[in-house]
C-alpha cells in the first residue's frame, strides 16, 4: 500500500506541474509597461504555412472581420502566399557629399555620399539585387519571379542632390531606382530637381511616380479642414502628379508613395479610384504579396545608420498576422489603446517581442488562440504598486511585431495607426494646417 500510495502522490504532483506550466503560459502576467521619454510619432522628413504549433498544437484559420478598420494584413492582389519570396524596399530622400563642412546639425534625412556608396557595395558583395518597378509589377500582377534578394530603391521628393549627388553612384554600380516626386516642389524649381534633370535620370532607366502633389500630411489635413474642403482636397493631391508628369515626362504613373507614410481608408480608396496600383508606406520590414498591394512597407534610411542595421534590414521575412487592433490605417479617438493580433505564423512564443514606436512592451498571449495583446493605461495603483501614465500622443503611431518561427528565421511585421487631435478647429490660416505632434 505504500508503494501505490507514494505512486499515486508523485503522479498528482505531476500532473499539478503540468497544469500550473500551462496555466502560466496562458495567463502570463502583464508587468509594468516602461517607456523611453517619448513615443516615436511618425514625423515628416525636414524637407520633407503556417503549420502545427508544439505550443498550442493548433491552427487559426484566418476569418472576416466584422469591421473595415480591424483588417487582415493579407492582399487579394495576385496568387498571394504565405511562403511567397520577400523583398525589402529602402527610401532615401536627401544627399550630402562633405557632411563634416557643416556647422549646423543636418538633417537625419540628409545621407552621407560616401555611406550611400559603401550600402550600394554592401548590396553587390552580398548577392542583394536592386529591382526596377516594372520588375515589381511582372512579380506582383503576373507572378514573374523576382531574382534573388531583391530590393527595390527609392528616392523621395525630388531634391536637387538626388541628381548631384546620389545619381552618379547609382550609375557607377547601374543600378535601378525609383522617383516619388511631388509636383508642387517640381514646379517651383527651388531646391528641387530640374526638368532635364528628372529626363536625364527617366533616360537612364529610373522610374518616376506620384509623391501627390503638395506632400501634405493628408491625416493631419482631414483633421483640420471641413469634410467638403478635404473632398475636394484629396482627389486633387492624387490625381494632379498623374496628369503633370504624364504632360512633362510623356509617362503615365501608377504608383504613389504616401506622404509622411500617412494613410487611413479614405485616402486607401481614393488612391484605388485614381488608379494606383501600387503605394508605400513608411513602415519598415519585409514585404511579400500577402501584405496589401496599396500599403507596401518601406524602411526609412537615415543618417546615421550603422552598417550593422542596414545589414539587418534584409534578414527578416514577413510575419503575418490576422485581426489586428488598431486597424492598419485606422483613425481612432482613444489615447489608451488596445493593441492586439492574432500571429498567423508558426512561431516560438518565447521569440515575440511587441513595441509601439521604439518603446519595448509587455503583452498576454494565448498560445491556444494566438492571441496577443497589451492594454495601454493612464496613471493608475494596481495593488502595490503605481503604475505610470502609458497614454500615447495624439498623431501617427507604429506597432512592430518580431518573432522567430521554428526553423530560426527572423519575421517580424508593422502597421500604422493614428490617434485624433482634441480640439480641433477647421484652419481659416495656410500657416495653421500644418500644426501638431507628428506635422513639422
Amino acid at each position: 500500500m505504500g508503494l501505490k500510495a507514494g505512486l499515486r502522490l508523485w503522479l498528482l504532483l505531476v500532473l499539478l506541474l503540468v497544469a500550473s506550466a500551462a496555466a502560466y503560459i496562458t495567463f502570463k502576467p502583464e508587468l509594468p509597461f516602461s517607456v523611453p521619454a517619448a513615443l516615436m510619432v511618425v514625423s515628416e522628413p525636414a524637407s520633407v504555412t503556417p503549420t502545427m504549433s508544439p505550443v498550442s498544437g493548433v491552427v487559426v484559420e484566418s476569418s472576416p472581420l466584422a469591421s473595415t478598420n480591424a483588417e487582415t494584413l493579407v492582399s487579394t492582389v495576385g496568387p498571394a502566399s504565405e511562403d511567397d519570396s520577400p523583398f525589402v524596399v529602402l527610401c532615401y530622400h536627401r544627399f550630402v557629399v562633405h557632411p563634416e563642412n557643416f556647422k549646423e546639425k543636418l538633417s537625419e534625412y540628409r545621407f552621407p555620399q560616401a555611406e550611400f556608396r559603401w550600402q550600394m557595395q554592401y548590396l553587390k558583395d552580398h548577392g542583394i539585387t536592386p529591382i526596377s518597378m516594372t520588375q515589381l509589377k511582372d512579380y506582383w500582377f503576373g507572378g514573374k519571379p523576382l531574382p534573388a534578394k531583391p530590393v527595390l530603391l527609392t528616392f523621395d521628393d525630388g531634391f536637387r542632390s538626388l541628381y548631384d549627388v546620389m545619381f552618379p553612384v547609382l550609375k557607377e554600380f547601374k543600378y535601378p531606382g525609383v522617383l516619388f516626386i511631388y509636383t508642387d516642389f517640381i514646379r517651383d524649381q527651388g531646391d528641387s530637381l530640374t526638368l532635364d534633370d528628372i529626363k536625364a535620370m527617366q533616360n537612364y532607366g529610373m522610374d518616376l511616380e506620384s509623391h501627390t502633389k503638395s506632400h501634405l500630411n493628408l491625416g493631419y489635413v482631414e483633421e483640420k479642414k471641413s469634410a467638403k474642403d478635404y473632398a475636394r482636397l484629396l482627389p486633387l493631391e492624387l490625381s494632379d502628379p498623374v496628369t503633370y508628369i504624364q504632360k512633362e515626362f510623356g509617362v503615365t504613373p501608377t504608383t504613389l508613395a504616401y506622404p509622411y507614410g500617412v494613410y487611413n481608408d479614405d485616402i486607401v480608396n481614393e488612391t484605388q479610384r485614381e488608379n494606383y496600383q501600387l503605394a508605400f508606406t513608411v513602415n519598415p520590414g519585409p514585404n511579400d504579396r500577402t501584405v496589401p498591394a496599396l500599403k507596401l512597407k518601406r524602411d526609412l534610411i537615415l543618417n546615421p545608420m550603422s552598417h550593422e542595421t542596414f545589414a539587418a534590414l534584409f534578414e527578416p521575412r514577413v510575419l503575418h498576422l490576422d485581426h489586428i487592433q488598431p486597424g492598419d490605417g485606422e483613425f481612432i479617438e482613444s489615447h489608451t489603446p488596445t493593441i492586439s493580433m492574432v500571429i498567423k505564423d508558426d512561431v516560438d512564443y518565447k521569440s515575440i517581442r511587441l513595441f509601439v514606436g521604439t518603446a519595448p512592451c509587455s503583452y498576454r498571449y494565448d498560445p491556444k488562440t494566438r492571441e496577443l495583446k497589451h492594454q495601454f493605461h493612464k496613471a493608475m495603483k494596481s495593488g502595490d504598486h503605481y503604475l505610470k501614465d502609458q497614454s500615447l500622443k495624439s498623431g501617427g503611431h507604429f506597432v512592430t511585431v518580431e518573432a522567430k518561427d521554428f526553423n530560426g528565421v527572423k519575421r517580424n511585421c508593422t502597421w500604422y495607426f493614428r490617434i485624433k487631435h482634441s480640439g480641433l478647429n477647421v484652419a481659416t490660416k495656410k500657416e495653421d494646417r500644418m500644426k501638431g505632434v507628428d506635422d513639422k
